[in-house]
Parts: C-alpha cells; structure tokens; sequence
C-alpha cells in the first residue's frame, strides 16, 4: 500500500516514530535508523496493510498496534508462507514485530517475539551457495580479457555497449563486493570518485545495511576500464547527461536493482558457465581471503562491511584448519623423505 493511501492515524505515528527533535523535544523512536532500515520498514509496513486492506480487515480508525493481533498475524504469516521463501516470511514478521514495538512500546509483544524468533529458526537459505569451479583470481582475469576484447567495438551499437557494462559490473563486484543495493545506488563523484590516480567506492553509514561506513580503493586494472566506461560507454546511452547514477539501462534510466540482479547473474554464466548472483561474490571474495591466510580471513569483515565479527569468523577457523593441515602435512613429508628435507618444515616437538 503506497504511503499516501496509509490510514492517517498509521501515516502520523509513522511520522512519530522518525521525528528528530532536541534535546528538549525529545526524537522519535525510530530517529536514530538509518536510511536503509527506515525503506525496508516502511516496505514490509507497507505490505502488512496491503494485506489487512485485501481482506477486509483494515479498520482505518483502529489505532495500528491494535490490528496487530496474535490471530491477524498468523494468518498473515501463513499466506506469506504460501508464496515467498522462508527467509521472506521471516524478515516480513521479524519488521512488524519492531513496528509493533516502536509504536506501543509498553505492550506486551512476547507472542509477537517468540512468534518471531521461530520464524527465524525456521526459516533457511532458499538457495545453497556452491563456490564456482574458477578462483577470484581467474574470473577477474576472464573479466579483464572479455573489457579488452570489447574495448574497440563501435559503443552505439546496444549490444556492445551493454556487454561492456555488464561485464564491468562483475568485474567491479569481484574487486568490491558491495551488496546489490549499494551497487545500484552508486553516483559519479559521490560514491565513485577518482582521487589522484585511484578510483575510490564510498557509502556513508547512513547508506549500508549494517549502519558501517564502506571505503574501498579498485583495483588499479580496473580503474582504466572504468575511466572508459564513464567517458567512452556510458555518454553513448540515451539521456546519460540527465543523471550522475553509473549504471544505466539500455533506454538510458538507471538500473534498479532488479535489473542488475539479472544482468550479473546472466554475465557471469556467459563468463564463467555459472549464474552468479552479486551476494554470491561476496562468499567468494571472503573464500579468497581465507584461502589467502588466516590473517586475511579476518579482513573480510571490514571488506564486506559486516559488523559483527562473528558473520566473518567461519572464514577465519577454515584459514586456520587449511593452515594447520599444511603444516601438518609438511611435517610428515619430512619425516617421509628423511633428515635432509626437513629444514623449514613444522617441528611440532613440544607443541601441544
């Protein structure tokens, strides 16, 4: 249900809970999320009244927390179930049970949490990630031999413009691997700027899933084919000169989000022979770390903008397990191939 047909009294508490007043004043409840948090609520609000109004059930003069009742939100929940994947299912609940919170704060939501919290423990991935055949390092390359294959085509011809993009897109998710709503969000000079010889990728906190501000420096490689994209691919697409958005669809409107889901996942096939989505890359690029050292595990967490250490810490045991079992295996190589190989090899006399 779009904002403006929102029950006027669900529109002002709304309204109420991003209020940003002063010390005096006092700010709303929900003053302090951030940009991303405040569109994924407002959405799945959005959708829970959608669905009171289909049915019937939206009392348009009943105070909001009111209609939010352990019967009305099974109910919901179960159809949910019937049509969006379980992790849908759970963060569509999991978002009305922190609007419930914020808007009646002194209830007793405990059904609501618990009803909440086996969602959670219910809900899996839709999708098994597999790691691809190739490494980081040759899909970069690949991606680097299908810019340069490309880089003399004639760019007013859509297809060549668009496969250029396309595989600039994965090559750019392999070096950043920003989730896909940053991706789309990106602005020239704003999120993408060039400093000195370097492009630089930012987003504000305000900006990011996990509230972390995000600061990468590209790949050097691929800062020549990016410069080219902006002065030589993108200026050719209809209209590029009415907006500064770095991706642009073939008639020239940036790309949503949607469309780049299905562009990086159709370009990677035809590059790697696999279907990548561009969350997928984010395994990949913590994969690379970890096969890397255990050291470079842990700097996942900062490349991926996760918060908490323990989203990134599975790479970091499985660096250190690889680690381990090399030098586990060096160890008996050397006591195979006898005295004379075993300099530089572990000594493990003593270690427990």
């Amino acid at each position: 249900m779009p904002f403006e047909a929102w029950p006027k009294q669900d529109r002002a508490a709304w309204q109420e809970l991003l209020r940003d007043g002063d010390v005096l004043e006092g700010r709303g409840p929900g003053a302090h999320w951030s940009e991303a948090t405040r569109h994924t609520l407002q959405k799945h609000y959005a959708g829970w009244l959608g669905w009171l109004d289909a049915l019937g059930m939206l009392d348009r003069h009943a105070a909001p927390a009111d209609r939010i009742t352990p019967e009305a939100v099974t109910a919901y929940a179960r159809e949910l179930m019937a049509c969006v994947a379980p992790k849908t299912v759970e963060s569509y609940v999991r978002d009305l049970k922190v609007m419930a919170k914020a808007l009646s704060p002194d209830r007793d939501w405990r059904w609501l949490m618990d009803l909440s919290n086996r969602l959670k423990q219910w809900a899996k991935p839709s999708r098994t990630l597999t790691l691809p055949a190739l490494s980081a390092a040759e899909m970069f390359g690949r991606c680097f031999y299908e810019l340069d294959r490309l880089t003399d085509r004639d760019f007013s011809v859509g297809k060549h413009r668009i496969a250029y993009r396309d595989t600039l897109l994965v090559a750019l998710l392999i070096s950043a691997p920003v989730r896909s709503s940053n991706l789309a969000m990106i602005r020239i000079g704003q999120h993408l700027q060039l400093c000195g010889h370097e492009w630089h990728l930012r987003f504000l906190a305000s900006e990011t899933k996990t509230d972390q501000p995000i600061h990468l420096v590209l790949h050097d490689d691929l800062g020549q084919h990016i410069a080219r994209y902006i002065h030589h691919v993108r200026p050719v697409f209809p209209n590029a000169s009415e907006t500064d958005r770095l991706w642009l669809a073939s008639k020239g409107k940036p790309m949503a989000q949607h469309s780049i889901y299905d562009r990086v996942r159709r370009q990677s096939e035809h590059l790697f022979g696999e279907a990548l989505s561009p969350h997928a890359f984010r395994t990949i690029a913590a994969t690379f770390l970890a096969e890397t050292s255990p050291e470079d595990a842990l700097h996942a967490r900062l490349l991926l903008g996760h918060r908490s250490p323990a989203t990134t810490e599975n790479f970091y045991i499985k660096a250190s397990q690889l680690k381990a079992s090399q030098s586990v295996a060096a160890a008996l190589r050397s006591i195979r191939d006898g005295p004379e190989d075993r300099k530089g090899t572990l000594d493990t006399r003593g270690e427990n």
